[in-house]
C-alpha cells in the first residue's frame, strides 16, 4: 500500500503540476489534492486512512494554511501527522508562527517541475520513509 500524501493549495495550476510530478516521478506515493484547508479537514474527518504527510500552502483565501495547521495540531489523533508548510513569499514572523503552531518544516514553494520533483522527493523520503517508520513504532 502506497503512503498517502495530502497537498493543499488554492492554485489549481499548481495542484495540477504537483499531481503530474507525483504520477510521473514519485509513483511510490499516492497523492490527494485539496484546494482549501476546509475541504482537506472535512476529508480527514471522514476518512479512516490518515495521510503519511501533509504539504500545506501558507497563503490561501478563507482558512489560511496557518489556521488549517492549528486545526490539525489541535486534535490528539492528528497531532503526530507531519505537516510541511509550503510558501512562495513569507516574513520571518509567519514562519515562526508556523513552527510555534506545530509545523514540522517550512519550505519555499518550488515553481517548476525539476525543483518540485527534487523537493517533494526529499520531503517524502525524510518525513514518510525515514521518520514515518519511527512514528509508527512509537
Amino acid at each position: 500500500m502506497k503512503p498517502l500524501i495530502y497537498v493543499i493549495d488554492n492554485e489549481t495550476d499548481y495542484l495540477q503540476l504537483v499531481q503530474y510530478v507525483f504520477v510521473e516521478f514519485l509513483p511510490d506515493y499516492s497523492v490527494l489534492l485539496f484546494s482549501s484547508g476546509e475541504t482537506m479537514l472535512s476529508s480527514l474527518v471522514a476518512s479512516p486512512k490518515q495521510p503519511a504527510l501533509v504539504l500545506l500552502d501558507l497563503h490561501m483565501p478563507g482558512m489560511s494554511g496557518h489556521q488549517t495547521l492549528l486545526q490539525l495540531k489541535a486534535r490528539q489523533d492528528w497531532k503526530l501527522m507531519p505537516v510541511v508548510m509550503i510558501t512562495s513569499a513569507t516574513g520571518q514572523g509567519e514562519i515562526q508562527a508556523c513552527y510555534e503552531a506545530g509545523a514540522n518544516s517550512c519550505l519555499a514553494k518550488p515553481m517548476n517541475i525539476p525543483s518540485m520533483t527534487k523537493l517533494f522527493k526529499q520531503v517524502c523520503t525524510y518525513w514518510v520513509d525515514t521518520n514515518g517508520s519511527a512514528l509508527k513504532n512509537n
